[in-house]
């Protein structure tokens, strides 16, 4: 079975400090023993089941570590899918599962269900209209430079392809040509 090496794993790249953070590692932890307890403790052999059962674990990982059981639980149905959430019906599951997990975490840290963090809108002070004009001459300098860049992209592209260089048997005339 391929659930205690990835938690072996997972868990020595949190501990060693993993240069993607802690969220990857332990939504993998969560969403393979979440199918590993669906196959094992009850059972389950139906696909979709055990599908459901590892999304949950995944809601579940996400909701406590982002402190956000909707958010948490939609990213975790998200992020499997190439054309947005297209397990939407484990959507009920997940989120109830997340909402679950963050009050036992909460509740076991000793922190309140709160926010986490407390963001504060200060007055923006000191912009007048001409800072917002300065901004958008700007901004018109830096489309133009794109519209600039997209011609020149695509006359360069013309130029190679009326000399035959964009087949991929031209390669290395096109790498000394660019």
């Amino acid at each position: 079975d391929h659930v205690m090496p990835m938690v072996c794993a997972s868990q020595f790249g949190i501990m060693a400090g993993g240069s993607l953070g802690p969220e990857a590692p332990l939504v993998a932890i969560c969403a393979a023993l979440g199918g590993f307890v669906s196959r094992s403790v009850f059972k389950r052999t139906n696909r979709n089941i055990v599908r459901k059962h590892t999304l949950m674990g995944m809601a579940g990982a996400l909701a406590a570590f982002f402190g956000s059981p909707l958010g948490g639980s939609l990213f975790a149905l998200e992020v499997n899918s190439r054309f947005g959430v297209e397990y939407f019906e484990h959507m009920i599951e997940a989120i109830f599962c997340g909402e679950v997990t963050l009050a036992v975490f909460r509740s076991c840290a000793g922190l309140p269900i709160a926010p986490i963090w407390d963001i504060v809108n200060p007055k923006l002070s000191g912009a007048s209209a001409l800072n917002v004009l300065t901004g958008a001459l700007i901004g018109l300098v830096g489309a133009a430079i794109a519209f600039g860049f997209a011609q020149f992209h695509g006359r360069l592209m013309g130029a190679l392809k009326s000399r035959g260089l964009l087949k991929n048997e031209n390669a290395p005339q096109r790498a000394m040509v660019g």
